[in-house]
């Protein structure tokens, strides 16, 4: 009966990585986080074969998407450039809505101490010319991570509080009409 089962499943299939793509990107589900993760780490060079998935990635990741925002933790070593800013700037506004989850992601490795530091700091190119709205931003985060009171995240926490304290002081020493 059970070699009778795994034949069965053996030959069921398995969704192609672009159909495994296409599902997540639709909705970023556990579920679908799981299709996607599976043996085969083909599926993310699928997923950064087209820039309006990468976007898409971002956009879930940036609207507080927790299985979207995982994913692409678990491969943001995998970008550089402009996809590595975009991603790092989704991830940050991920952190204003579960700040709890981007701590969680560096307390397991996911996110070094300068990938945390980025994230909670890379702001969206809408802010580059105000930095009222960017120490706005910036306070709505530190707000966000003073809320963590978990003793076993607590190193994240510092680290955390450090890099937003160090920029939004950055921000406060240029003139007035400087732009970041």
């Amino acid at each position: 009966m059970l070699i009778c089962l795994s034949v069965r499943m053996s030959a069921r299939p398995a969704p192609s990585c672009q159909d495994a793509v296409t599902a997540f990107l639709a909705l970023p589900s556990k579920d679908a986080l799981a299709r996607l993760s599976g043996p085969d780490k083909a599926c993310w060079t699928a997923l950064t074969s087209s820039d309006a998935n990468l976007n898409r990635l971002d956009h879930w990741v940036a609207k507080g998407n927790r299985w979207a925002a995982e994913y692409l933790a678990i491969h943001l070593k995998q970008l550089d450039g402009g996809e590595l800013e975009d991603a790092l700037i989704a991830l940050g506004e991920f952190s204003e809505q579960d700040m709890e989850q981007v701590l969680l992601f560096a307390k397991s490795g996911l996110l070094s101490k300068h990938e945390l530091s980025d994230a909670l700091t890379m702001l969206p190119l809408s802010l580059s010319d105000n930095s009222r709205a960017q120490l706005d931003s910036l306070e709505r985060r530190r707000s966000r991570v003073l809320r963590i009171t978990r003793k076993d995240l607590s190193e994240q926490r510092g680290q955390a509080l450090s890099a937003i304290d160090d920029f939004a002081s950055e921000i406060k020493s240029k003139p007035l009409g400087s732009h970041h």
